[in-house]
Parts: C-alpha cells; sequence; structure tokens
C-alpha cells in the first residue's frame, strides 16, 4: 500500500521550481516563477547586478591611508598611477517591479570629465538589459543611492535636441534630503555632481515615500550627505547594494577610507556601525570593484 506523501507548503514550493527548472532550464525560470508566484503566493525576486562601464583615477587618491604596492598586490595600478573602477547598477526583479539601482554614468557628459576620468562604455546600458530578457520600457524604478555623476546620469540619453529619461516608464527616486543638499553642496564635492538633469524630470519620487516593505534604507552621511544604501530582503537573507559607502572589496578594512569621501572620519565611524551590526550571510554588492562584485559576509 503507497502512500501520497503530505508535503509542507515551502516544500510544494521546491518542487515546482526543480519541475520549472528542469523543463525550461535555470537561464529562462525567471519568467516562469514571476507568473506561478502569482497564483502560489511565492516571493520571487531576482537580482542582477549590470555592468555600466568603467572609469579610472589615481589609485592613491581612491583607496587611502594605503601604498601604492600595497594596492598593486590586490588591483591593476598603471605606469602613470591610475586604476580602473567598475560601475556596477543593480537590478531587482520583484511582482510587477523591475528596480534598477545607480545607472551609472551618461555618454554625454562634458569633455571635462570624460578625460579626467577616462570613462569606458563599451556597451550600451540599453544592450546589456536586453541581454538579461529585460527591455528599457519595463524598469519601473529608478533608484539613486546619491547624484554624483558616476552612479546616476546614466538614467538618461541624448536625442536630437533635447536629453530625456533613458527608461521612458519608470518613476526616479532619491531621498529629498539628499537632492535638496545636493542643490546646494560643500564647494569640496560641488563639481561631482549631475543634479541638473532631475530638473529635466515632470516628477522626482522621493525615497522617503517607498513603498516596498522588502527594501529599506540605510541613510549615511560621510561619502556624501544623506547617501542611501538599499538593503533588500530576500527571503533567504539580506543583500545591500553599498555604493560608496563600502565601494570596493578592499574598503572592508575598517581603516580605509576614499579620498572622494567628503568626511573620511565619518565613513569611518559609518562603516564600523555597519560591520558591528551585520547578519552573517548578508549579501554585499560593491559599486566600483573590478573584481569582485560581490561576496557573502561570514
Amino acid at each position: 500500500m503507497f502512500r501520497t506523501p503530505i508535503l509542507k507548503n515551502s516544500e510544494c514550493k521546491n518542487r515546482i521550481k526543480i519541475l520549472i527548472c528542469k523543463e525550461f532550464g535555470t537561464k529562462n525560470i525567471f519568467p516562469f516563477l514571476r507568473v506561478f508566484g502569482r497564483f502560489l503566493n511565492l516571493k520571487v525576486m531576482d537580482i542582477r547586478i549590470v555592468p555600466c562601464g568603467f572609469l579610472k583615477v589615481q589609485a592613491l587618491e581612491m583607496i587611502k591611508p594605503l601604498s601604492l604596492d600595497r594596492i598593486r598586490e590586490k588591483y591593476m595600478v598603471d605606469r602613470e598611477g591610475n586604476m580602473k573602477l567598475a560601475m556596477n547598477a543593480l537590478l531587482v526583479r520583484e511582482g510587477e517591479r523591475n528596480i534598477l539601482m545607480d545607472p551609472g554614468t551618461a555618454e554625454f557628459l562634458p569633455a571635462r570629465l570624460k578625460q579626467e576620468y577616462g570613462f569606458e562604455i563599451q556597451v550600451s546600458l540599453e544592450d546589456v538589459l536586453k541581454g538579461y530578457g529585460v527591455d528599457p520600457g519595463v524598469i519601473t524604478d529608478v533608484l539613486f543611492t546619491h547624484l554624483h555623476f558616476d552612479h546616476g546620469s546614466g538614467a538618461f540619453k541624448r536625442v536630437p535636441g533635447a536629453i530625456v529619461k533613458r527608461f521612458p516608464n519608470a518613476r526616479y527616486h532619491v531621498l529629498k534630503a539628499h537632492y535638496d543638499y545636493a542643490l546646494r553642496p560643500d564647494p569640496v564635492e560641488a563639481g561631482s555632481f549631475s543634479t541638473s538633469l532631475l530638473r529635466r524630470l515632470d516628477q522626482i519620487h522621493w525615497l522617503e515615500d517607498w513603498d516596498l516593505e522588502w527594501m529599506t534604507f540605510r541613510i549615511v552621511n560621510g561619502h556624501t550627505r544623506g547617501m542611501a544604501v538599499p538593503v533588500i530582503e530576500t527571503g533567504k537573507g539580506r543583500c545591500y547594494f553599498l555604493s560608496d559607502l563600502v565601494p570596493m572589496e578592499i574598503f572592508m578594512d575598517r581603516e580605509t577610507w576614499c579620498g572622494y569621501d567628503l568626511d573620511p572620519q565619518l565613513v569611518l565611524q559609518e562603516k564600523q556601525e555597519f560591520l558591528q551590526n551585520l547578519p552573517p550571510g548578508s549579501r554585499l554588492i560593491f559599486f566600483h570593484d573590478t573584481l569582485k562584485e560581490s561576496v557573502f559576509y561570514e
């Protein structure tokens, strides 16, 4: 006599996932899970790191107080002391929401910035997203952790006679406290902002009014005033999009800071508090690291 096993809800969900994987392959699983998830009350989240190109900076200016030899132990540094930085955006898809965070730099920035920072954008952001099966038109939200040009200007593009939203159907979000600061920033970082681009929007949505419970924000003020660090509850643990709080793995060293930080001492304090309270198993995503896009914190 055979007995039909009684499966718990979580076991049913896992078996359905396995069956879909076998039938369609892991590459194509996400669209099917999104459909089935509505009927099974599944929380299905897809998180992708989106490469937006590179820029270059002086290594000794970027990573302080380390020596050039110490930096070269981990990263490639050229004869002039320059190193490449990545611009790693984050795409989060859950339910009907397709959220893109910090989509890199725009192609139309002034020649002065292009020359100073040596931007390399080999593949357009549209083509990178299409490689993930995402059309720019389905992005529902663009989120700026802060408004430095290398983090947010890529949300815009130039068309004949105008500069427009790259993601026409998306709501653009930023912390209002940061936006207000960016309109009249400290002179030390005044040349780093792309605030004027947001004035082209019909409406700016404020992160203070954010409506998704599974994503919250840790606000820090050392790199710039009012920077938001997204904290994502994936259902399997937390994922942190660290922006410029910890821009590269090497900054996990609690004594390192960035020469572009507005207040280095405050950054060190904020980083110390962040790491002390970090749950084991959390995924940390680095915006600027060319070698490791993310790590799991142990």
